[in-house]
């Protein structure tokens, strides 16, 4: 049956229309298990069928009907379209990925099928693997739709390899033979950049915003290709931030967002630009509207505040991020993050796609950060444990740089995407997190 796109998927599917495509990433990489268990394209590919009927936009596409633009079922769904599988060279490191994804976040999907793709990586050293998921933000909304890393991972490990029931996709109407509609559906990235356009117009904030591809303004005298995109990512113990976090009297949360800052005022300096607050879109996590159905149980509210990359004291940056956050509470909005750590499922990827779609609220920012606290017991990919999950978010707008967080079994790891090298932004997450955790013991 088809579904009708809401505003909000086709102002998010059209980030995607003009210069580089915006997609969602995440890293998550495995350890190999004690028992004798492959983790091979087969293995991957019985897997996911076996749970993409629980993530049933993964096996969708977006086509225009007389009624408008509808998510109908792909007819020529193929599973083998969206996996993919590599080795890395030695030395086998993290760095070597964010690479690829730095790369991926410039490749269009092939917008007359569902808009994602997973990658099988092994070669990373002490046998680790890891499966990097590239997908379009608005294949989830968090009610009836979530994220197929959300359903792929298990609790306990599930050593045997599924067999996955056949699938028949529901016919597609025949409403869309009408002769002014075929240049749209051969094109239907062009359509959603048409209605997008008139979207932005009845919403009042015009077309320049959904089309805007300018350098950032961190780069003001820095040579920079618009289109090229780099990445990087860090992991931190999440007993270190709580320590700050006692140690300061604010949320963790709060620590998140004031390591970012000093990591943003490091990459400015590395950049050759003096210290300059910036304009940061930083979704929370909310109580539920009562009455409203979500499966993750909570929304996400857009949170527009000016980062004090400005102050030279790391405790400085904390209480004014404190002040910041006490007042959105203050003023209604309550941070369910103890909630999300609860959920069944692994949820972060579903929070990230659902603070992705926020940019679509239309006023300008710098940078944007997503938090999405995850669970604090293991999660599993057949047989073989999760080590770590790092989310990249790729730029929208005018942008500077997007910075992710998932915390996750006692880490919490960052991912950073920028128009220029970014691997000194996260150094400095880390770096302030050991002056700040160090000072406090």
């Amino acid at each position: 049956m088809p579904d009708p796109l809401s505003q909000t998927e086709i102002s998010t599917l059209s980030r995607g229309v003009q210069g580089t495509p915006w997609h969602l990433v995440s890293v998550d990489v495995f350890d190999r298990p004690a028992v004798d268990a492959r983790l091979g394209i087969d293995e991957l590919r019985a897997r996911v069928l076996d749970r993409l009927p629980y993530a049933p936009r993964f096996r969708q596409r977006v086509r225009e009907t007389v009624t408008g633009l509808d998510w109908v079922d792909d007819v020529d769904f193929d599973i083998d379209r969206h996996l993919r599988q590599m080795t890395l060279e030695s030395p086998g490191e993290l760095r070597q990925i964010t690479d690829l994804v730095a790369a991926g976040l410039t490749e269009a999907f092939d917008s007359g099928h569902p808009q994602w793709e997973l990658t099988l990586v092994d070669g990373l050293v002490g046998g680790q693997v890891a499966l990097l998921c590239r997908s379009h933000p608005a294949l989830v909304d968090g009610g009836a739709q979530v994220h197929l890393l959300h359903e792929l991972y298990d609790e306990r490990p599930v050593p045997d390899v599924p067999r996955p029931q056949p699938w028949v996709p529901d016919p597609a109407p025949n409403d869309d033979l009408m002769s002014g509609m075929v240049g749209g559906l051969q094109d239907p990235l062009g359509l959603l950049g048409r209605v997008s356009a008139r979207l932005a117009r009845g919403m009042g904030h015009g077309v320049e915003l959904l089309q805007q591809q300018a350098v950032p303004r961190v780069f003001r005298n820095q040579p920079v290709v618009p289109t090229s995109r780099y990445a990087a990512g860090a992991v931190v113990q999440l007993a270190a931030i709580n320590r700050v976090r006692d140690f300061a009297g604010c949320t963790t949360h709060d620590v998140i967002v004031a390591l970012v800052v000093a990591g943003l005022r490091q990459w400015q300096t590395h950049l050759g630009a003096d210290p300059v607050d910036v304009v940061a879109l930083v979704p929370l996590a909310v109580q539920q509207r009562k009455g409203a159905a979500s499966s993750v149980g909570c929304q996400v509210a857009p949170q527009f505040v000016t980062l004090p990359v400005r102050a030279t004291s790391p405790q400085g940056r904390i209480d004014q991020i404190a002040s910041l956050t006490r007042s959105r509470i203050d003023s209604g909005y309550t941070v369910c993050a103890d909630q999300l750590t609860r959920l069944s499922g692994f949820a972060p990827p579903t929070l990230h796609a659902l603070a992705a779609r926020s940019v679509t609220s239309g006023r300008a920012h710098d940078v944007f950060i997503s938090n999405a606290p995850g669970p604090d017991s293991r999660r599993y990919l057949g047989a073989w444990q999760m080590h770590s999950s790092y989310p990249l978010v790729g730029l929208a707008d005018s942008q500077d740089v997007t910075v992710s967080v998932t915390s996750y079994d006692g880490r919490v790891c960052f991912g950073a995407a920028a128009a220029a090298p970014v691997q000194v932004l996260v150094d400095g997450i880390v770096s302030e997190l050991n002056r700040l955790d160090g000072g406090h013991r």
